[in-house]
């Protein structure tokens, strides 16, 4: 599994980098299927937010939060991210019993 990390509009800190990165890499305990995870970690004026891409097999999952803090608004796309990697691991496992039942 690939990560990359980009800051905008401002210098990306170690402590920040490394928490990122720690959290970002237990992803894959809920897909297995992981190619690549991309966060775009920013701030415009109050809000801060971050964008995360992540490439499974065949799809792109999208995922954008805004928080007052970049912590938190990672924390929150995080969490969204578990809920989706999820609910695609299902989709896949039930597609693939559907296709051996019809066998």
């Amino acid at each position: 599994m690939n990560l990359s990390i980009t800051a905008r509009r401002f210098k990306l800190k170690d402590d920040l980098r490394s928490y990122v990165e720690e959290k970002a890499k237990k992803l894959d305990r809920f897909y297995d299927g992981i190619i690549d995870i991309e966060i775009v970690l920013g701030w415009e004026k109050l809000i801060r937010y971050t964008e995360m891409r992540i490439n499974v097999n065949g799809k792109q999952i999208v995922i954008k939060e805004e928080a007052e803090e970049l912590r938190k608004s990672f924390d929150l796309a995080l969490d969204r991210a578990e809920r989706q990697l999820k609910k695609f691991k299902e989709k896949i496992r039930s597609k693939n019993k559907d296709q051996v039942a019809t066998v």
